[in-house]
């Protein structure tokens, strides 16, 4: 349960003052993060599926699309608009998570296997396709650091990785953090977890990513951190 909580705060760690973020379905990590970079201090605009605007507190239910977890929010922002932002570049941070991302940031939500004849068929990519390259920054989370979920070519592609010209995708998982060079046009690795290794890293992968040369060593999620999730999300749905 910890390695959750723990990519909560990698993702929460990586916003910005200032920053507008959208959270889309399935999103329940992405909107705790949101929560705990608020609890932080920092000055955000969230904006999310249920189309609550800036809402001042936030209940966690098993839905990140169900308007009653956003309370008291400040007015109505509508999916479109959202959308709409992001063609503008205006939206600074979008989350994501995937079934299979490879070391291109190509990400995959669609099918595992032959797409005509598929192992398991998932629930699609929604806007993912459009709004993948349109946000300045992604966040993605993935629950599981493996060979199946860190691949050298997903499947499907859903949505294809950054450009040289963006955006910054950062990928978190409970042994490290990613992020994508838009120059080599792949991931590397950037950071770990205390008392995770490398080797321990790239044994878990399909890939062998490059490692940077100064890695940053993550902050675990602390006490007070967790007692704060666990206020808002007192039945753990971050883990299911």
């Amino acid at each position: 349960m910890a390695d959750m909580d723990n990519v909560i705060k990698c993702m929460a760690k990586q916003l910005r003052d200032g920053d507008v973020i959208y959270t889309g379905l399935a999103s329940v990590p992405a909107v705790l993060a949101v929560a705990l970079a608020r609890y932080w201090g920092l000055n955000v605009w969230f904006i999310n599926v249920a189309e609550v605007y800036e809402p001042r507190n936030i209940v966690i239910t098993p839905s990140s699309g169900d308007p009653y977890s956003f309370i008291d929010g400040e007015g109505f922002v509508t999916s479109l608009d959202a959308f709409d932002l992001a063609r503008r570049g205006q939206l600074d941070v979008m989350f994501f998570s995937a079934a299979q991302v490879d070391r291109r940031g190509d990400m995959n939500l669609s099918v595992i296997g032959n797409y005509e004849r598929p192992r398991v068929r998932l629930p699609g990519g929604a806007a993912a396709a459009y709004l993948y390259r349109r946000a300045r920054r992604v966040v993605m989370w993935l629950k599981e650091h493996s060979r199946r979920t860190l691949v050298e070519r997903v499947d499907f592609i859903t949505a294809p990785g950054p450009t040289k010209q963006g955006p910054h995708l950062t990928i978190c998982t409970p042994k490290a953090m990613f992020e994508f060079d838009n120059e080599l046009g792949e991931l590397v690795l950037a950071g770990l977890f205390p008392g995770v290794g490398v080797d321990d890293v790239i044994n878990n992968m399909a890939f062998k990513p490059r490692v940077r040369e100064s890695l940053r060593i993550l902050e675990p999620v602390t006490q007070d951190e967790l007692q704060f999730l666990n206020k808002l999300d007192p039945s753990g749905v971050r883990y299911s």
